[in-house]
């Protein structure tokens, strides 16, 4: 679950108090400074100090790193720089490196445990920079170890904030103990961050039901005590919601996020593609993930970068969604080299990486399919050189179905990859999961599905195992349980899984042995999800029909030897008639036409071959046009947005 604490704005944009006034550069303002308690420190260090306050993180970076040249000893400028770093670079490695130095340097010239006369507030400062550094950097062990060493000399006491460490840890009960801390403080921000934590921590541990409760009451007291629950909580609240299959209630939650204000974690935006794509809201879903890269631009440099593998992964699902897996294959392939940061992030990586691993699995197996498809109309070289080239990438698709049961490993973890919703499921596309049966095959899935299904009491939650059992009956050959176990998930599954619904559709109409059944099932997926079947790498059963003209017999030549159809006479209808090829249903229904210019292309292929590509093209793309949509505006890869180094001078 995409769960991140809320953590407290640590460095307020108070001025700094000293006894001088800083002369300002050409542009900023005038200063006063007055000296806070336990601040003591050079002018200068200050007057740095005062830059990290004012967020002109490059400056400070330079000033720091030039004032250090001559007092190596100082430990405020390695605090500066710490920050700097952190802040305004994102270098979580050396602002840790620098605040360590900044710790050693202040007890061994004030002591460890600095009395009231002694400039305290700078080890009080180095102590909180270390427990969030460490946090970024995934060191639970010391960012507790720095928390528990900050409450023994100051006050007031980290409480709530110790409880998302401890539950990284898989610490339940002490994070428990630490939120329940937290809300006994009757702080507000205190008790907002501790309702936070048990959202996660409910969720996490498997208490979806207690989780959907409690994040529910952090979003109502947030409106109650703030004005409006953040963006954060929404979203979690938004993540529960989804885990009890309640998706109506998910949208309006991430609708209201999205309207809330900038929050450091989570995007909302990215949620709704997730959830518009399951619903097989295709237009929405390009719509939202329009605003994702918008979304991620906005914020500060140190968490600009925290979901973007995240946004790989959806951007990488749509794509193949849209049939483009060539351009998807790009997403992938950066995604699986570049894993993101999970620090406010309660979810398992391992299990991300595993969904990123089969999302390149499919789309080289649709590109496989693909290859043969746009060879259909070629000469019989061609025809073989695509076949090899296909081999290859289905060669290809084998190795990343490998990496995938690689980082499912552990059963545990694969038994609840398949508890959609559910923190262990992580954040699987339910249209996704039957393909794990290719990569780990049929009987471990039936395993892992049977082990998980037990112990599962959600309401609703039956209808996936099914769906997933149907596909592994299938595979093994068991036709009659295919069709009963499809047609209970059918009943059970909603409209905001049309997307695994079609999936099922399909199965069933596989197993099925009357191919008039078979083909009016196939007309229904065609309704929806038309590129299931380049997905599957299944055929649709048609009955090729053409006049004697010569063109018109090679184009049906050409169609017969595309994987996309088989020959049936109880199967669809196409016609090819003048260069133009049409696909009609059973009942005399138009499901599309395609045909193309005479006049010679750029790319060298054939006419017959064009006219057969644009069929395909008609029949088996979704209902949107992608003509002229840049993929790198949606990667943000090409985004022209405010001064980069805006809030940084």
């Amino acid at each position: 679950m995409t769960m991140r604490p809320r953590l407290p704005l640590l460095f307020c944009a108070v001025v700094l108090v000293a006894p001088w006034a800083a002369t300002p550069a050409a542009g900023d303002e005038m200063i006063e400074a007055i000296l806070l308690e336990g601040e003591d420190a050079e002018a200068e260090e200050l007057r740095l100090w005062e830059l990290i306050e004012r967020q002109r993180y490059v400056r400070a970076r330079e000033e720091a790193e030039s004032y250090l040249a001559e007092h190596p000893d100082s430990y405020v400028a390695h605090l500066v720089l710490g920050n700097a770093q952190h802040y305004g670079e994102a270098n979580f490695p050396m602002a840790l490196f620098h605040e360590m130095r900044a710790l050693e340097l202040f007890e061994a010239a004030e002591g460890v445990e600095p009395t009231q006369s002694q400039p305290w507030r700078w080890h009080a400062r180095i102590l909180l920079a270390l427990t969030r550094t460490h946090g970024d950097l995934e060191h639970y062990d010391e960012q507790l170890a720095a928390m528990f060493r900050y409450n023994e000399l100051y006050t007031p006491q980290l409480k709530a904030e110790l409880a998302w460490p401890l539950m990284k840890k898989r610490e339940f009960d002490k994070a428990r103990m630490a939120a329940e801390e937290g809300l006994a403080t009757g702080d507000p921000y205190q008790v907002e961050r501790a309702k936070n934590a048990l959202c996660a921590i409910e969720f996490e541990s498997g208490d979806d039901i207690e989780s959907y409760e409690v994040c529910g009451e952090a979003v109502d007291y947030g409106r109650a005590h703030f004005g409006s629950a953040t963006a954060v909580d929404l979203g979690n609240f938004a993540e529960a919601a989804r885990s009890v299959f309640r998706f109506d209630e998910a949208e309006r939650l991430l609708m209201e996020a999205s309207k809330t204000g900038l929050s450091w974690y989570g995007n909302p935006w990215l949620e709704l593609a997730d959830l518009y794509m399951r619903a097989g809201r295709f237009a929405e879903a390009l719509s939202a993930l329009r605003e994702v890269p918008r979304h991620r631009a906005q914020r500060p440099p140190h968490v600009r970068d925290s979901d973007r593998n995240e946004a790989r992964r959806s951007l990488a699902a749509f794509l193949l969604l849209m049939g483009r897996p060539d351009e998807a294959l790009r997403i992938t392939d950066k995604a699986s080299v570049l894993p993101d940061r999970r620090a406010h992030n309660s979810r398992d990586a391992q299990q991300d990486r595993s969904i990123v691993a089969l999302l390149d699995r499919q789309a080289r197996l649709m590109l496989a399919e693909l290859t043969v498809e746009r060879s259909a109309a070629e000469p019989f070289v061609s025809r073989v050189w695509a076949r090899g080239k296909a081999a290859w990438l289905r060669f290809e698709a084998w190795m990343s179905g490998r990496q995938a049961a690689r980082f499912l490993n552990d059963e545990k973890r694969l038994v609840g990859t398949f508890a959609i919703g559910t923190a262990r499921s992580a954040v699987m596309p339910p249209w996704l999961l039957g393909e794990l049966i290719g990569a780990l095959g049929p009987g471990v899935v039936r395993a892992a599905v049977e082990s998980v299904a037990e112990e599962d009491a959600r309401e609703g939650a039956q209808a996936y195992y099914e769906a997933v059992l149907a596909e592994v009956a299938l595979a093994q050959g068991h036709y009659e349980e295919a069709v009963e176990r499809g047609q209970r998930a059918m009943n059970g599954l909603q409209p905001g899984d049309a997307l695994l619904r079609e999936r099922v559709r399909a199965v069933v109409a596989a197993a099925l042995s009357d191919p008039r059944e078979t083909t009016a099932l196939f007309e229904e997926v065609l309704a929806t999800d038309p590129g299931l079947f380049r997905r599957m790498g299944w055929a649709l059963p048609v009955d090729v029909r053409s006049t004697d003209a010569e063109l018109d017999r090679a184009l049906a030549k050409a169609v017969l030897r595309s994987p996309r159809f088989e020959r049936s006479d109880q199967g669809m209808r196409i016609e090819i008639d003048g260069a133009r090829i049409c696909l009609f249903g059973r009942t005399g229904a138009a499901w599309g036409c395609g045909e193309a210019d005479p006049e010679p292309d750029e790319t060298g292929t054939s006419y017959t071959q064009r006219v057969v590509d644009a069929f395909h093209a008609e029949i088996f793309s979704p209902r949107i046009d992608l003509s002229r949509i840049d993929i790198n505006s949606l990667d943000g890869s090409n985004r022209v947005t405010r001064n980069p180094l805006e809030m940084l001078q």
